[in-house]
């Protein structure tokens, strides 16, 4: 098990785990910790190898094994794990370690020089089809309750685009889309905690706006640009 401290006090710290812990992944854990919100990550490297990288880039993010990434935000709340990894090793990915937890999906498709990158083969299935990637992420990681979210603001940007200090009006907006309203409003919260001005768009299918090659992806957006795409 993780050396981290498990002993839950009569208010316990909101935790939310991190599977991936790239650029995408630390950027994450880095302005979730800077809310106030404890992260437990975890990549293929074990915990001992992972923590001096963490030491780096995301200094106060607890390294655990990827069986355990939801342990304590379901202990803790709000059970949430943020998917950021590479779709190509989501085969890697257990479905049992998340469960039925709130599975924030901040991946994405990538196509190089033409070709796309080697994803699984019911992931590429789906996107062959044209699907939303989110829709077979959703059924691949069934009972989780997945939204599309994060995925389509540069990891670069995350940490200064975190306004915690601004008004709503005056945020950063970012989308959300999925199917669950429970999910939809635990995700909504925790990016208005991290300093953002999340938009539903509504089901998980209006996530596809969000991908790539949509009109919303890597820009920076106010709430009244993320409107007309809502449904």
């Amino acid at each position: 098990m993780s050396e981290h401290n498990t002993a839950q006090s009569s208010d316990p710290q909101p935790v939310v785990g991190i599977l991936g812990a790239g650029r995408a992944g630390t950027a994450f854990a880095r302005t979730l910790l800077a809310a106030g919100v404890g992260v437990d990550i975890c990549s293929t490297r074990p915990p001992k190898a992972l923590q001096h990288h963490l030491t780096i880039y995301a200094p106060g993010a607890n390294p655990v094994r990827p069986e355990e990434i939801a342990v304590r935000t379901r202990q803790q709340g709000p059970g949430m794990v943020i998917l950021a990894i590479p779709q190509e090793e989501l085969d890697e990915v257990e479905p049992e370690w998340i469960g039925d937890s709130t599975l924030v999906d901040a991946t994405n498709t990538w196509t190089y020089a033409g070709e796309r990158e080697p994803l699984p083969g019911w992931l590429d299935a789906a996107v062959t089809e044209q699907l939303p990637s989110s829709m077979a992420i959703a059924g691949h990681f069934s009972p989780a309750r997945t939204v599309k979210a994060l995925n389509h603001i540069a990891h670069s940007e995350f940490d200064d685009a975190a306004g915690r200090d601004l008004p709503m009006t005056q945020r950063r907006a970012l989308a959300v889309a999925t199917d669950d309203d429970q999910a939809r409003g635990l995700v909504m919260g925790l990016l208005v905690r991290m300093g953002f001005d999340p938009v539903s768009l509504g089901p998980l299918a209006a996530g596809r706006v969000m991908e790539p090659d949509g009109p919303l992806f890597n820009r920076p957006l106010q709430r009244e640009d993320l409107l007309p795409y809502a449904r």
